[in-house]
């Protein structure tokens, strides 16, 4: 591809910047190529960090799309979680420069409009100096950013600070457009008494930026967006993951077999009966204890059901401890996995991602929530959208490890395809499959969000 300053000045460039992370760069270029698809006049550059740049360099995207790179902010193997504090510090207070030097040096044609991830709010501070408009682009749920929105609130109310043994079931009731809660199951970040009134602080609200997408399906969330929109004074759209969704369908319609694919897994998926696997994929971004991996071997050994199983640096081992049922793998393509008609289950850590992607799979949940947003999203799956069961009651803990006999007791019941529970489970998720699918359609939500996003670019 031609660079793009070696191209003719297109009629608006935007930049977009991601934060480095997987689960926030996968919704940026998501939305960078929806929006490069409706409209051919705008270019975007989408500026990675070099490490990024090298595991994304080969990717099919739109042609009025092309990647810029910064140096890393700290050596790749730190942005994998080994040191989360201090790479999201540098994340923070690093990037900054030369970010700016990128955008003053010449390489690129002067931004018009500037897309940033919402919690690296010095994007905009950069954007407002240069007076370029620019919006912030939110990768977790509505929920989630409705919670720190509301954040005086739970003050107010006496659930912050929070003491889970003293308010943990407290039910939080009051904030605008959210269902009820308990405090146990709001964000973990909210526990954290040094770290959360510094993120209030960066908030979309407070900041330089006009305009906050939402990388959700409007239908699933609407009464939460709708009372951000009678308070909030910015622009707010919600576009969800039409990739994924185009990607889905394809998948599904798809009238050709799997057979002759390179990939072992896809073969061994081929030669399973209907929606009797259960996928198992726990993120790759936090480390999950050795013992606690064990019992969980053992555990889907003792249940007898097959299984896919995802486990990075650890396949081998785990393989040699979960008996013949099942496979374990370093690597797997969810999409597929989350599409093949053998998967009738995914055993998640909650990531907002893979939430958006097993509701448009149809695929019922067990709920392994780590950190940070993940609580708020299993409480949502079990409570509001009653397409999963929890595997933990709450986050992981590694004090109070999850046992072998009880793994195997709930994946049992959970893959009991015959359960009146299950099949209820079942009937929910395609319920949710088939509103979260119609914002797709002509004239549907996405594509008015994404249409009143491209006039705010071109204005």
């Amino acid at each position: 591809m031609t660079p793009l300053h070696d191209q003719p000045t297109p009629c608006r460039h935007v930049v977009a910047m991601p934060y480095p992370g997987r689960g926030h760069i996968n919704p940026m270029l998501s939305l960078c190529a929806a929006v490069a698809d409706r409209s051919s006049d705008v270019r975007i550059t989408v500026v990675l960090t070099e490490e990024w740049l090298g595991l994304l360099a080969s990717e099919k995207k739109p042609p009025n799309v092309a990647f810029a790179t910064i140096p890393n902010v700290v050596p790749p193997e730190k942005a994998r979680g080994d040191d989360l504090p201090a790479f999201v510090a540098a994340v923070l207070t690093k990037m900054q420069t030369p970010f700016e030097q990128l955008l003053d040096g010449g390489s690129l044609p002067p931004p018009d409009f500037i897309i940033g991830d919402a919690f690296m709010s010095w994007i905009h501070e950069v954007a407002g100096k240069r007076n370029i408009p620019s919006a912030h682009l939110w990768t977790m749920s509505a929920a989630v950013y409705t919670v720190f929105y509301h954040f005086d609130l739970l003050v107010q109310n006496g659930h912050y600070p929070v003491d889970l043994s003293a308010n943990g079931d407290a039910v939080v009731d009051y904030i605008p457009g959210l269902p009820p809660v308990c405090v146990a199951d709001l964000p973990l970040i909210v526990r954290e008494q040094e770290s959360m009134p510094k993120l209030i602080q960066i908030l979309p609200k407070d900041s330089n930026a006009k305009h906050l997408i939402f990388t959700s399906f409007h239908e699933l969330e609407a009464q939460v967006i709708d009372a951000l929109k009678q308070k909030s004074s910015l622009s707010i759209y919600t576009i969800g993951p039409a990739a994924v969704y185009y990607r889905l369908r394809d998948i599904k319609m798809s009238s050709s077999t799997t057979t002759t694919t390179t990939n072992d897994y896809l073969r061994w998926l081929d030669h399973q009966p209907p929606s009797s696997v259960l996928y198992i994929s726990l993120g790759s971004f936090l480390h999950i204890p050795a013992a606690q991996m064990e019992e969980i071997a053992a555990g889907l050994q003792g249940s007898g059901v097959r299984f896919l199983w995802v486990a990075r640096r650890e396949a081998s081992r785990l393989q040699a401890m979960s008996g013949d049922k099942g496979l374990v793998v370093e690597w797997c393509d969810q999409l597929r996995v989350l599409g093949h008609p053998s998967v009738g289950g995914f055993l998640s850590h909650c990531g907002w991602n893979s939430t958006k992607e097993a509701i448009l799979a149809s695929v019922p949940v067990l709920t392994f929530p780590l950190m940070m947003d993940q609580l708020s999203d299993a409480k949502a799956i079990v409570q509001d959208w009653r397409v999963g069961w929890r595997f933990l009651e709450r986050e992981f803990d590694e004090r109070d490890l999850k046992k072998r006999d009880e793994i195997a007791g709930i994946v049992k019941r959970f893959m009991d395809l015959e359960s009146a529970t299950r099949e209820e489970l079942t009937r929910n998720a395609r319920e949710l499959q088939k509103i979260c699918e119609r914002e797709f359609e002509d004239g549907g939500s996405h594509q008015t969000n994404l249409d009143h996003l491209v006039r705010s670019i071109k204005s």
